[in-house]
């Protein structure tokens, strides 16, 4: 099934000589950091419009959207955020200050996967400024 993960230019290097998209944050607390499972971010779209808060920088002027890697990944391994935050008892409200800029975009558009993605189920990888492919390697 094809997802969309996005990244910054700043990190593109690291994950090409990595070979995959590493699990990071699930941000199942408000409180408690690194809280288990980990996850690789993903969308069912390509993204347009603002940028959700989770995908916001914490460097200014960090575009956590301008690298769009599109992968191939089975769907019995992926699971939409809000069901995966559910079952993992995340507070409701801390799901809405996640969403918060999002324009129309909701967790209910969000999707993790629990696993590191290996580049063999990348399909491409684009620099949404320039629309620009990006060669791994």
């Amino acid at each position: 099934m094809i997802f969309y993960h996005y990244t910054c230019i700043e990190h593109i290097e690291k994950i090409f000589s990595d070979g995959f998209l590493k699990v990071s944050e699930a941000n199942i607390s408000p409180i408690e950091a690194r809280i288990q499972p980990d996850v690789v971010w993903l969308f069912k779209k390509p993204w347009v419009g603002r940028v959700p808060q989770m995908l916001s920088g914490v460097t200014p002027g960090t575009d956590k959207t301008r690298i769009c890697i599109k992968v191939d990944v089975p769907m019995e391994e992926v699971q939409r955020a809000d069901k995966f935050w559910k079952k993992l008892n995340t507070p409701e409200w801390w799901i809405k200050a996640l969403e918060e800029g999002g324009g129309k975009t909701s967790s209910k558009d969000w999707y993790v996967i629990t696993r590191n993605i290996p580049s063999t189920e990348w399909i491409d990888v684009r620099d949404r400024y320039s629309n620009q492919k990006i060669k791994v390697g």
